[in-house]
């Protein structure tokens, strides 16, 4: 599904056969926003979904420098297409969890945010200079506090932060600091340790990937 001129801005959704759940579920991909990494990472999770009976919906959005207005404006625009009734839960990889949550705070249809090794603190992944300068180079002059989600907590949507201790591209401190911020500003989150590095959650088969299917209950069922 289209929702926009631009190649980047489809939507793909894996209706199940038989669907044992109520709402849907919108996977965004990540890759530090930048052009190369695509909504295929994606796919084996929303497959996955599928086949537990679970509507699942994949995003595509724009990407690269100065995209930060633009992916929030896709979001939005692709969460619009979605026709199940019921609650929405957002499950985001890296920088897509970014998103995730900025789409959350801007749209009261989402019920929960699941963060996938997240960057959730663009000041703290700023300062760090991650990625050759992702933050900048996503911003391009745009307010950071728009655009990061602990700016933006309160919100109300759930999120849930799960991380890995051997993660090696996005710090484990991130998932610390926007735990103590979530806890400290009122809102509604669940934060979890696991084993794994940054991409055992985009595994369908891992235990990682298991625990936020889990972390889908009751909300879905």
């Amino acid at each position: 599904m289209h929702y926009g001129a631009h190649p980047d801005q489809h939507l793909q959704f894996f209706e199940p056969e038989h669907s044992t759940a109520r709402g849907a579920v919108m996977i965004i991909h990540g890759g530090y926003w930048r052009e190369r990494y695509t909504a295929q990472l994606g796919v084996p999770l929303a497959q996955d979904l599928a086949a537990r009976g679970i509507p699942a919906y994949n995003l595509e959005y724009r990407r690269g420098t100065g995209s930060a207005a633009a992916m929030l404006a896709d979001a939005r625009l692709a969460l619009g297409l979605i026709k199940e009734d019921g609650p929405i839960t957002l499950i985001g990889h890296s920088a897509g969890a970014q998103l995730a949550c900025v789409l959350a705070a801007n749209d009261p249809r989402v019920t929960q945010v699941v963060s996938q090794a997240g960057l959730l603190d663009l000041e703290y992944a700023r300062r760090q200079g991650l990625s050759d300068s992702a933050v900048d180079l996503l911003l391009d002059g745009a307010p950071l506090a728009t655009y990061s989600p602990v700016e933006l907590w309160p919100m109300p949507a759930r999120v849930v932060i799960f991380h890995g201790r051997e993660d090696a591209d996005v710090p484990l401190k991130i998932a610390q600091r926007a735990a103590h911020k979530a806890a400290a500003l009122g809102q509604d989150y669940r934060f979890a340790l696991f084993p794994g590095d940054h991409y055992t959650w985009i595994d369908p088969r891992s235990s990682q990937w298991a625990a936020c299917v889990r972390a889908l209950s009751p909300a879905h069922y």
